[in-house]
């Protein structure tokens, strides 16, 4: 029997520059972030290489208040 480790989507990590996962950017906008500097400053994420920008924003989109 073959055992597979999954990936919960949560875990997924969306900034490989500073380690961001989505269950921490969705945890920041559940509890007010709004826009991606929050996230930034909170997280580190968008701050090195800038290829997560869109990720993010597309997360501030969906899951946004």
């Amino acid at each position: 029997m073959t055992t597979t480790n999954q990936i919960e989507p949560e875990d997924i990590i969306i900034c490989d520059c500073s380690g961001t996962t989505k269950a921490k950017i969705l945890q920041l906008i559940d509890n007010g972030a709004d826009d991606i500097d929050k996230i930034s400053r909170a997280t580190g994420a968008v701050s090195g290489c800038g290829s997560c920008d869109i990720l993010v924003a597309d997360l501030l989109n969906e899951y946004g208040k």
